[in-house]
């Protein structure tokens, strides 16, 4: 009993003189220095400079490997490969934190000092580690999916399909354990179940509620029509969402819905066809109703009742719309027709300018209003093969001479040089001057108004482009 008094009083004693006198050599040695007892994952660093503790942490962590065994054979794999790491700076700062404190470096004499490495993990690194572990022999886990096939109405559910992957604790956890005690390992990859994310059940729910939308009605009336969607345009309206390979609530495309409701809608529109009337210029009197006026109709509320149609298709509810249809009012255009025009070809207003083509008398007569200014003059039209149009027109070009080319009837070419007083009044028909006829009164032109030259030169004159051409029998 004396004795062991003995031993703890001369240990007391060896601290006293460490408190003395030779604190401050002690202090000195170890200021810059792992201090005595430190040791990092059982390792002794006693003595160690930040330095060469950090060099000596890098070595050991470089030789730490992971030895993994499974149905694909064993490979080895060093811990940078696995994307777990040593944080040697993190570490070194852990072992010197103690040399901060003075009273550490009287308890380093009696109590160890032990450290466990700063361990970081890469998590995707070793995620993709094991991915190619299972990869080689795992199977991946199918997630069940809500489809529709082309041309079906209804949404079915491809079944989940569970698979195989690595037990993470056969694995993670080994290599983790390996960082922290900078101890080489092994272990054997161990396969579970791997159940599918999406499970075939929560598809159906999602498929069930799409399939609601599609069996609900939407029906909208106008009058006496009625406009239904079929299965097939409520199908294309839905839409299955997949975020992740999970499926959401069906959504309705809202677009969609607008479009055939916008397309039920402009099917009820009526233009309004606006009237126009001849009437005399001197009494008022209608004498002509060249267009009828028609009421026109359109539908006012196309975009309500498609939002309607959208929030109830969305609840998987019916909808039953109404279109409200507004009549657009015809409006009446009254075009005065100059005296003396009443029973002309054309119906012109008082002063305005025009040219009778009479095919039936071959005459060319220029008009302003009711009254002639030019002719009744003879003319020679289109022959029979070759017969001038009829209609009315209106003067779209002019040239004072041009060489005119065209075909025969039977097939061959003309050409005529230097017509003189050229007034295009549809595609190739024109009025101008024939230089080349010594008579006028008949038909046998290619089918342009052919006219004495001192005559066509006054029309050419006279009509500006836009100048009305009627052609007649």
């Amino acid at each position: 009993m004396k004795k062991t008094t003995r031993v703890l009083l001369a240990t007391g004693a060896t601290l006293a003189v460490l408190v003395g006198s030779g604190a401050t050599a002690y202090a000195a040695h170890y200021q810059d220095r792992a201090l005595p007892g430190s040791s990092v994952s059982g390792q002794g660093v006693s003595g160690l400079t930040r330095a060469e503790l950090a060099t000596a942490l890098k070595e050991r962590a470089q030789k730490v490997e992971l030895t993994v065994t499974s149905g694909a054979g064993t490979q080895t794999a060093s811990l940078a490969d696995l994307g777990v790491g040593v944080d040697v700076d993190a570490t070194v700062e852990k072992v010197f934190k103690a040399n901060a404190d003075w009273s550490a470096y009287a308890k380093a004499l009696v109590s160890p000092h032990a450290v466990e490495p700063v361990v970081t993990v890469d998590d995707k690194v070793l995620e993709g580690f094991v991915g190619g572990l299972v990869a080689q022999e795992g199977t991946p886990a199918v997630n069940a999916a809500v489809e529709r096939a082309d041309g079906s109405t209804t949404f079915t559910v491809t079944p989940a399909v569970a698979g195989t992957t690595i037990d993470p604790a056969s694995l993670q956890d080994v290599v983790k354990n390996a960082a922290r005690t900078l101890t080489s390992a092994s272990t054997e990859a161990k396969f579970v179940t791997l159940e599918a994310g999406v499970s075939t059940e929560a598809a159906q729910a999602v498929a069930d509620k799409a399939n609601a939308i599609v069996a609900a009605p939407l029906a909208i009336t106008a009058d006496s029509k009625t406009f239904e969607a079929s299965a097939e345009d409520k199908a294309a309206w839905v839409q299955v969402p997949v975020t992740d390979g999970v499926p959401g609530d069906p959504t309705i495309d809202k677009a969609a819905v607008t479009q055939w409701v916008t397309a039920k809608a402009d099917s009820l529109k009526v233009k309004a066809v606006n009237g126009v009337r001849n009437v005399s210029a001197a009494t008022g009197e209608v004498l002509k109703v060249t267009t009828n006026a028609k009421d026109g109709a359109e539908v006012s509320n196309g975009a309500e009742v498609a939002d309607a149609a959208v929030a109830a298709l969305a609840g998987g509810q019916p909808y039953a719309g109404t279109f409200a249809v507004q009549t657009t009012k015809a409006t009446w255009t009254d075009r005065k027709v100059a005296a003396g025009a009443e029973n002309l070809a054309y119906p012109a207003a008082e002063g305005e300018k025009w040219v009778d083509v009479n095919l039936s008398n071959h005459t060319m007569t220029a008009y302003e209003g009711g009254r002639a200014v030019i002719g009744p003059v003879a003319m020679v039209n289109g022959a029979p093969a070759t017969p001038t149009v009829t209609g009315t027109y209106k003067i779209y070009a002019k040239y004072a001479k041009q060489t005119m080319r065209g075909e025969n009837a039977d097939g061959t070419n003309y050409e005529a040089p230097d017509v003189p007083w050229v007034a295009y009044f549809h595609r190739g028909y024109a009025l101008h001057g024939a230089p080349w006829r010594s008579s006028f009164g008949y038909t046998g032109s290619h089918g342009c108004v052919n006219l004495p030259v001192p005559t066509a030169g006054q029309v050419y004159a006279w009509a500006p482009i836009g100048t009305v051409v009627v052609s007649h029998y």
